[in-house]
């Protein structure tokens, strides 16, 4: 399993007299990813696939999903109190102080705008009391509400797990559901945000590369 270098994702398994074919339309679309997928968000058709049931690790992508599951179960609103765990967690991060009081909004702008894993860790701290707790309820509501197959997910962030994977075609089936949502379509949506923190303040840019075109 390697990481997705894709946003959109598919499945559809080919027949080897069209592999020769599928090797040439990969090559005039310049694809680089292991697996990529791309579905049509009314109609649910897949238009494009490529290992799309193959497990892989998902990375950054996993707080599409954690994103989505927040704006449904909490209310942007409320202050969430940053534990240190959550201050302390390694990789991108927007430096978040142990102790600091955010609303959930500011974290979900600082998880999906900029990655920052400590904001996924409050988030998750806040919507579950606990990792175990998360994992158990996330895990549930994206089978449960979004009829994933062939994902679970162990952390809030993607953080490298080697029993955290997803497939293509569930990471399709996750952003098109979420994608649905005013509020996600917003934060997922802004290329740039003012963001003052208690010890850092700067202007969040997103890392989203199709949003920079």
């Amino acid at each position: 399993m390697k990481i997705f270098t894709a946003v959109l994702f598919l499945l559809l398994m080919l027949a080897p007299a069209a592999a020769q074919a599928a090797d040439k339309e990969e090559d005039r679309l310049g694809l680089k990813s292991e697996s990529a997928l791309l579905l049509d968000a009314k109609t649910g058709a897949i238009i494009y696939e490529k290992n799309g049931y193959q497990k892989m690790y998902p990375a950054s992508l996993t707080k599409i999903a954690t994103a989505i599951y927040a704006i449904e179960k909490g209310s942007l609103d409320d202050v969430v109190s940053v534990s240190e765990h959550a201050a302390k967690e390694e990789g991108t991060s927007v430096y978040l102080e142990s102790g600091e009081k955010v609303t959930l909004e500011k974290l979900l702008n600082g998880m999906l705008i900029n990655s920052g894993n400590d904001a996924a860790d409050a988030v998750a701290e806040y919507l579950d009391g606990s990792a175990a707790q998360f994992e158990q309820n996330f895990n549930e509501y994206l089978k449960n509400e979004i009829k994933v197959v062939g994902t679970h997910f162990k952390n809030p962030s993607g953080l490298y797990d080697e029993k955290h994977f997803t497939t293509a075609y569930d990471m399709a089936l996750i952003t098109k559901y979420a994608l649905k949502n005013k509020e996600f379509q917003s934060i997922f949506g802004t290329k740039e945000l003012n963001w003052e923190g208690l010890s850092w303040d700067t202007t969040l840019v997103t890392h989203h590369l199709m949003l920079k075109c």
